[in-house]
């Protein structure tokens, strides 16, 4: 590999099946851009302008902004090597990244893996304004928390998660960001003291859609992701976290009419705008003590298994 290139192994799921355990691949493989290509490019796209931002801010637009760009190395071939074996995976994709599974009696320690056993308890945790402060239905504030502000996590979430956590909970994170933008986000999550976990981000390539879009909309992408591990995984519990800022109290809502012995509890962080009557509909026909809305994540019980 060229030394300007770059090969990322996302965390990933390991899943049990007959001969052991079935390992989801993701990998991707990219070029970072310089900053004198990247950032004039996406100040335009964006609108902002660089009298506007001041040194630590101009510093990160220019780190994240790199990530987003990066160019895709496609035909790029992956072989790993994993409980012994060596795994050919295949070529890159025009967008840089490849998905497989391999099969191994046991999990490697050298990758980032979870295990999920039949039994258990999983958290799938929404990201944007649900552990960190996003403000996704303002466009102007979206873009500027997502490459000029530093990230700011929602006070006492991570704190919660790792209580979660201790009492033996698997996490799983949601986010409308592109996996252009996994490493940043990733540290984040990471300094300011969240469990580790899986992360399910978003598909993107510039010509699609506008940026804002993909970050204001996911409610199919929720399902898609959610719903196999339910399917796949009966016998596990799940609680599901989100925000009202999107439709996750109606995403959730009914996944857990359609799952009601694996979804065991909902919480969702009220962020404004949001009426009882919502709330009522969007939970219909669930016991009214599966479900909770929240501002202050004090409120939430510290163990899930009470």
């Amino acid at each position: 590999m060229k030394s300007d290139r770059h090969v990322f192994f996302f965390p990933t799921l390991a899943l049990p099946v007959d001969e052991g355990w079935q390992i989801e691949v993701h990998a991707w493989c990219c070029r970072l851009r310089s900053h004198r290509v990247v950032i004039p490019v996406v100040r335009e796209a964006f609108g902002f302008t660089r009298a506007r931002l001041n040194a630590i801010e101009k510093q990160t637009f220019a780190e994240r902004a790199r990530w987003m760009f990066a160019d895709n190395t496609r035909g790029h071939a992956i072989t790993v090597t994993a409980g012994g074996e060596t795994f050919v995976l295949g070529k890159t994709r025009p967008n840089g990244r490849l998905r497989t599974t391999i099969t191994v009696k046991a999990p490697p320690e050298d990758f980032d893996i979870h295990c999920l056993a039949p039994e258990g308890l999983s958290v799938f945790s929404d990201i944007d304004d649900t552990i960190r402060v996003s403000h996704v239905q303002d466009r102007a504030a979206l873009l500027r928390g997502t490459f000029v502000e530093p990230f700011r996590s929602v006070p006492g979430m991570a704190a919660l998660y790792r209580s979660w956590s201790d009492g033996g909970a698997q996490f799983h994170y949601l986010s409308a960001t592109p996996w252009q933008l996994y490493v940043p986000i990733a540290a984040f999550l990471d300094s300011d003291g969240f469990p580790k976990g899986t992360f399910h981000l978003r598909d993107f390539r510039w010509h699609d859609r506008s940026f804002f879009n993909v970050l204001a909309s996911a409610d199919r992408y929720k399902r898609r992701n959610i719903e196999p591990l339910l399917q796949r995984l009966p016998r596990r519990r799940f609680v599901l976290v989100g925000d009202s800022g999107q439709r996750d109290p109606e995403v959730f809502g009914d996944l857990a009419r359609r799952f009601p012995r694996q979804v065991r509890r909902i919480f969702i962080r009220d962020v404004g705008r949001s009426s009882v009557a919502r709330y009522d509909a969007a939970f219909a026909g669930l016991d009214r003590r599966s479900w909770r809305v929240f501002t202050d994540p004090g409120a939430l019980p510290r163990n899930l298994n009470e």
